[in-house]
């Protein structure tokens, strides 16, 4: 007679599968959730999605470059590396008519964006969990609304939307008034400033780690319009302000995101083809003052400067640049570029961001579709 089987249990201890699960995308998880009570509890924990997010954060796979294209209403993900798209994040904007027409992204922290429509509802969004969350009206009156910003204080792991206004003063002359909504406290609150600038676009330049930047011009008595970094740290809530630095290379400017430190790209001339950028960081020194420090320089073909529209943004190191249709990718390390886009797959881009997906569940978020918002 043959031996009896024993029935054997393959047995891996919890933290084993608990460092592998931490390394899948966000899509698998989802589905992994429905395995057993046991995966579903820990892949739905906080402290399971700020491991994964750390886990995507250092993988390059996991990150992209994320632009959003205003012709076709949606988010186009592109590989940071090939500059291939990856995906496109529509499904909550074409089946749910929750975030309305003519939206602009704020931001993009940790796999979450910050969308704003035309009648100034702000919402969290993270798209790769379809989790969303429409916020407050704030304190003030919109209708001195000036910009807005994004970001996150990992000091006391808060997510945090920044608004800038303004308020009459005297003729020719006008105040700030800033108001911070914080994910701990689910509601927002007055900061007191004390500066006189003007600001023309609705969303930030740069979010760096802790902060967001604005490009702001001074309309304090006497200034005569000089052009100002604006920036706000999301741990102290305090805003502060700083000249350009004095260069020739000042007929265009951009900001980015340069190893998680606020850098300027200025430019020579914008009507050359070929153009000459240099590239400045903010630095303090042994008594905390700040001052501007030129690191590097690069050249760039932008071709013809009737197609050429803008810089939209440099992600990790990548320059984002709208050609007309068609989207430039040029890597300042490698000095490799690419052009994405034909006449039957055109870019009406409106803002590049640098995305990592995440689990990231801020309170309040709700699915898409429910909590009373009806899919078409």
């Amino acid at each position: 007679m043959a031996p009896k089987r024993r029935s054997q249990k393959l047995y891996l201890p919890e933290e084993v599968w608990v460092e592998i699960l931490s390394r899948l995308p966000v899509k698998t998880l989802l589905r992994f959730k429905c395995v057993c009570r046991q995966w579903r509890t820990l892949i739905s924990s906080p402290t399971f999605a700020s491991l994964h997010l750390n886990r995507s954060i250092s993988n390059p796979t996991r990150r992209s470059i994320l632009v959003f294209d205003q012709y076709e209403d949606q988010f186009v993900s592109f590989d940071p590396v090939t500059f291939s798209p990856i995906k496109k994040f529509n499904a909550g904007l074409d089946r749910v008519n929750c975030f309305g027409s003519e939206i602009m992204c704020v931001g993009s922290t940790n796999g979450v964006l910050c969308i704003i429509d035309e009648s100034g509802r702000i919402w969290l969004w993270n798209p790769s969990t379809r989790q969303y969350r429409k916020l407050p009206p704030g304190i003030n009156d919109r209708s001195t609304f000036l910009s807005m910003g994004f970001g996150f204080d990992s000091v006391s792991n808060d997510y945090k939307v920044v608004i800038l206004g303004f308020r009459y003063i005297r003729e020719g002359e006008h105040g700030i008034w800033v108001e911070v909504w914080s994910s701990n406290l689910e509601s927002w609150r007055e900061i007191k400033v004390d500066y006189s600038f003007r600001r023309g676009i609705s969303v930030c330049d740069v979010i760096v780690e802790g902060s967001v930047h604005w490009f702001v011009m001074d309309s304090s008595r006497g200034s005569r319009g000089r052009m100002l970094v604006a920036s706000f740290d999301m741990r102290t809530e305090l805003l502060g302000v700083i000249p350009l630095p004095e260069s020739k290379h000042n007929y265009i400017f951009s900001g980015f995101n340069w190893n998680e430190k606020f850098a300027l790209i200025t430019c020579d001339n914008p009507q050359k083809y070929r153009r000459i950028y240099q590239v400045w960081t903010i630095e303090s020194d042994s008594v905390g003052k700040e001052s501007w420090s030129k690191k590097f320089t690069f050249e760039l073909n932008v071709g013809s400067v009737a197609q050429y529209r803008s810089m939209l943004n440099t992600v990790n190191g990548k320059v984002v640049l709208d050609k007309g249709g068609k989207l430039m990718f040029y890597d300042v390390e490698t000095r490799k570029m690419k052009t994405v886009g034909t006449h039957e797959d055109e870019f009406f881009p409106l803002g590049a961001y640098s995305y990592v997906e995440s689990l990231l569940s801020i309170k309040g978020f709700s699915p898409l579709g429910q909590d009373g918002v009806n899919e078409n």
